[in-house]
């Protein structure tokens, strides 16, 4: 079994609880390995720390917008990094990313590009991602406790655990029009490349 950091460890009846994004980013920082490459994409590397910042800072709106565990956010096809932050900011704040194109209506948020751009619709709102960015950085969230059983990802009817996630569980590929993204040891899918 690899290593997972648990918040509480699981016992008899007991699932624990621990964060995926905890466990992707936050150890590795805390390790001292803030500038070692987490993520790297023809834009450019992202250390454990630039991503660190970045995620907490788009988790810091969802968190604003009320979402938190178990909650949907709709992911879109938006550019690479865009999908990998608000994959891990979801599980930061314990939401569960939906990855349908296009994205969910029912659910709590919508992370799409749109003409002018990613935008974050939620309650019929669209807010830029940039102006989002910048104001979660000023209140940035931290890593909620979650169920060691919990879904991280849902793409149709398939689902993604976040023990699988973090090599804990039943490993699957990842869904047609998707791809499997590694960041900190923790794999989970998001939009293919565009």
């Amino acid at each position: 079994m690899p290593d997972v950091n648990w918040f509480r460890a699981p016992t008899d009846g007991d699932a624990g609880t621990l964060n995926a994004c905890y466990n992707a980013l936050d150890i590795h920082v805390i390790r001292g390995r803030a500038e070692d490459i987490a993520l790297t994409d023809p834009g450019g590397d992202w250390t454990f720390a630039r991503l660190l910042t970045e995620v907490g800072a788009c988790a810091g709106v969802l968190r604003a917008f009320g979402i938190g565990i178990g909650d949907p956010v709709a992911v879109g096809a938006v550019p690479r990094v865009t999908g990998i932050v608000v994959g891990l900011a979801a599980a930061r704040v314990g939401a569960v990313s939906v990855y349908d194109d296009p994205p969910a209506a029912d659910a709590s948020m919508v992370v799409s590009d749109s003409a002018d751009g990613v935008v974050l619709t939620a309650d019929d709102e669209p807010l830029p991602w940039d102006i989002a960015q910048r104001a979660g950085r000023t209140d940035p969230a931290g890593c909620a406790d979650v169920p060691g059983d919990a879904v991280l990802a849902r793409h149709g009817d398939r689902t993604l655990t976040v023990l699988a996630a973090l090599g804990a569980g039943d490993q699957q590929s990842s869904p047609p029009g998707l791809e499997l993204v590694q960041v900190g040891g923790l794999e989970f899918w998001s939009f293919a490349s565009h």
